[in-house]
Order: structure tokens, then C-alpha cells, then sequence
């Protein structure tokens, strides 16, 4: 019969290789995110270009009709994006639990998924935000950002294209801020500042790409999805003490992760917590730490 130093190593071998599993999940999530958004930003693109039609500028009479659909183009982003999230969710949630497939029930198991799905799906975190408030800021953002951006070079457009007239009427040359606002108004010039904005040019309010913000959302939540289920499964095992908090193998910067995984408050051994209640993780967004189940033979 298996001792649980056995059974210790095995499920420690276990949440590493689930530890790994969603390492991948993440990665493969986030690039199909980026493909979304790159695709959405095509299709923004592509209405640009068409607006500015043999002119080769979007002028003030093409300008609510982009906007329009710019606003179409990323409420299909919203729904392509919020669905792979919550599979990416699921799917976490299933590797978390997986870890112990052989120590408890299916039943027990499916449960589990079942729970750490909802949970993630109803936490409301420290800023009072739950994940349908991040999603809905996800796409205030992104509208806000680009409509901005397409409203600004539009009309700055149309001015110096005024400007430009009245100076050729002149017989004179045309000033170089002025022939700069008319060329951010033309249609390749405008395509390729939204299309960058979209996935990784910096714009003023985060310092980067509308994805970014989508990225650190994905992360978050399907990490959080890992973690609620390896942890509502470990706690049903027999001879549980806790869980240890442990730090990814790519934690490079000290910050409260460490103090996390190293506190000893419950006199079971640095970075042992007794329950879930009681276990700090994940101890920000974004985060790579884990947990990792503790008997009470193993303190």
C-alpha cells in the first residue's frame, strides 16, 4: 500500500507537469487571443481604406460611418474573445483538478471543475470588479482608444486639408505640421496607427496595445481557474494538512510572492497554509506561482 511520502511524490510530480500544462494553456490562449485581435484590426483596417476611397483621406462626411464599423467590428471581438476565455477557463480548471484524478472520485472531480468555473466566473476581487466588469472594460477601452485616435486624425485631417488649400491659393509652400495632420488623415496612414494600437503600439492611457490589457485578463482568470480547483480537490484528500505556496520557476523579481512563500503563520513550515481561506494565492493578476499539496506526515 502506497504511504503518503509516496503518494506525496506522485501528486508533487503531478502539479508540476499540471503546473506546466497550464503554463502552455496560457501561452497557446494568448496567441489565439492576438490572432482575434489582429483579425479585428484587418477588418477596422479594411473599412478605413474603403473610406478613403480615390481621395486617399477619411474626410468629416466618411467619419461616423468608420466609426460604425469600428463599433460592429469589436462587438464580434467581444464575442470571439469573451468565448475562448471561458473554454480557457474550463480547460484550466481541469488540468488543476486532474492532479488528482487517482486520489478522489470522478464525481468528486467534475464537482470540483464545476465550482472553480463558477467561482472564477463570480469573484468579485479587491476593486469590487467581477470578470464580466473586466471584459466590459476590456471593450470600453478598446473603443474608446481607437475612436479617439480615428476622430482626432479626421478632423485634424480635414483642417489641414483646409490649410493646405488656402496656402496653394497663396502660391505658397505647405508647413510641415500641416502636411503632417493631412497624412495621418489618409487612409494607409490611418489603417496601420489603429491597426497598431490594436496589438501592441503604445497609446496614452496604458502604454500599450488595446491586446495587452485582454492578455493580463486571460492570464489572470485562467490561472485563477488552476489554482481554485487544484485547491478545492486537494482539500478533500485524506490526510491533507495544506497547501504550500510556491514560486514559479521563472520568478525573477522579488515582491510579495516571496513573503508568501516563505511566512511561516501556522507553525506548518514556510509558506503552509491549512486551508483555502486561509492561502494567499494568488497574491496578484498575472501571476505564475502555484500551490502544491502538503500531508500532515510531510511537515
Amino acid at each position: 500500500m502506497p504511504t503518503n511520502l509516496d503518494r506525496a511524490a506522485t501528486i508533487r510530480a503531478a502539479t508540476l507537469a499540471a503546473v506546466e500544462q497550464r503554463n502552455r494553456l496560457n501561452d497557446t490562449a494568448v496567441d489565439e487571443l492576438i490572432e482575434t485581435y489582429d483579425d479585428a484590426g484587418d477588418l477596422i483596417v479594411q473599412h478605413i481604406e474603403r473610406a478613403a476611397g480615390q481621395g486617399d483621406r477619411v474626410g468629416l462626411e466618411q467619419l461616423q460611418n468608420v466609426l460604425s464599423h469600428v463599433r460592429e467590428e469589436l462587438r464580434r471581438l467581444q464575442e470571439r474573445r469573451d468565448g475562448q476565455l471561458y473554454r480557457r477557463i474550463e480547460q484550466s480548471a481541469c488540468v488543476g483538478a486532474g492532479v488528482f484524478a487517482g486520489a478522489l472520485p470522478e464525481s468528486t472531480l467534475f464537482a470540483v471543475n464545476h465550482s472553480a468555473v463558477a467561482f472564477v466566473r463570480s469573484f468579485t476581487a479587491a476593486d469590487g470588479l467581477q470578470l464580466s466588469d473586466r471584459l466590459w472594460r476590456l471593450n470600453r477601452n478598446a473603443a474608446q482608444v481607437l475612436t479617439d485616435h480615428i476622430q482626432f486624425a479626421v478632423i485634424n485631417g480635414e483642417s489641414a486639408h483646409q490649410a493646405m488649400l488656402r496656402s496653394m491659393g497663396r502660391g505658397a509652400g505647405v508647413p510641415a505640421d500641416i502636411a503632417s495632420a493631412y497624412n495621418g488623415a489618409r487612409g494607409g496612414n490611418l489603417g496601420r496607427r489603429v491597426r497598431s494600437l490594436m496589438t501592441g503600439e503604445a497609446d496614452p492611457v496604458n502604454g500599450k496595445g488595446v491586446v495587452y490589457q485582454a492578455e493580463r485578463v486571460f492570464r489572470s482568470e485562467i490561472n485563477r481557474a488552476h489554482g481554485e480547483a487544484y485547491m478545492g480537490a486537494a482539500f478533500q484528500v485524506d490526510g491533507v494538512a495544506g497547501v504550500r505556496f510556491r514560486l514559479s520557476p521563472n520568478h525573477r523579481v522579488r515582491d510579495v510572492c516571496d513573503t508568501h512563500a516563505t511566512a511561516d503563520r501556522y507553525g506548518l513550515g514556510p509558506g503552509v497554509y491549512p486551508s483555502r481561506e486561509a492561502c494567499p494565492w494568488p497574491a496578484h493578476p498575472n501571476t505564475l506561482s502555484y500551490v502544491e499539496l502538503v500531508f500532515a506526515d510531510g511537515i
